[in-house]
Order: structure tokens, then C-alpha cells, then sequence
């Protein structure tokens, strides 16, 4: 059985989820399906959007790489992007690449202990 191929999803206006394990060859359909998306919001005067990444199903660098033209996308259509939920392995990749400031994150939730 393959996996499902990787998608960006509607959730509600200005707000995606980004599913799936994206590989190298997804990265040019994902981008160019991202464009769309922002533009279209672009068009409706929509300058927020939120990308929940919490379905990614593979963390390579080929998602980083994508996480970084979607925020260039957003910027160069006045969005402010902001992700949430990035897997701790992506996280981690973009730390130790220096990229992690640049990927637009939501600020981390409080820890609950008690």
C-alpha cells in the first residue's frame, strides 16, 4: 500500500493543514499549490494565514525546504504566515541548519504540569 500523497487542505478560510510525507517530488506541486492558495486569499484581503503542520508524516529537509518558499510565498502576497505545530525532528533539522528563525512558528503553548 502507498501513502497518501502529501496535501495541503482547507480548513477553513486562511487556515491549512499540511498532510502527508512529502518527498522531493512533491515539492514543486506543494509550492505551486500553495501560491494558489495564497493568492486566491491574497484577492479576498485575507493577510493572515495558519498552516498546521501536525499531519506530516516524514520530516526531511525536502519539507523544510517547502516550509521556507510558503513563507516567501505569504510575504511576497503581504500574508502573515505562521505555522503550528512543528514535528520536534523538523524542528530539530532547522536548528541545526540555522533556518529555524526564518520558518514563521507559533509561539510555543505553555506546558501544563502540575
Amino acid at each position: 500500500m502507498t501513502a497518501p500523497q502529501a496535501a495541503f487542505t482547507v480548513v477553513s478560510p486562511g487556515c491549512y493543514q499540511l498532510t502527508g510525507a512529502i518527498g522531493l517530488n512533491a515539492i514543486t506541486r506543494l509550492a505551486t499549490d500553495a501560491a494558489v492558495l495564497f493568492r486566491a486569499q491574497a484577492q479576498r484581503g485575507a493577510g493572515v494565514a495558519e498552516v498546521d503542520l501536525s499531519g506530516l508524516t516524514a520530516t526531511t529537509s525536502a519539507v523544510l525546504a517547502l516550509l521556507l518558499e510558503c513563507a516567501e510565498l505569504a510575504r511576497e502576497r503581504s500574508i502573515r504566515l505562521t505555522y503550528h505545530h512543528l514535528p520536534a525532528p523538523l524542528a530539530r533539522l532547522a536548528a541545526m541548519s540555522n533556518l529555524l528563525p526564518l520558518l514563521p512558528l507559533a509561539p510555543a503553548a505553555p506546558s501544563q504540569t502540575g
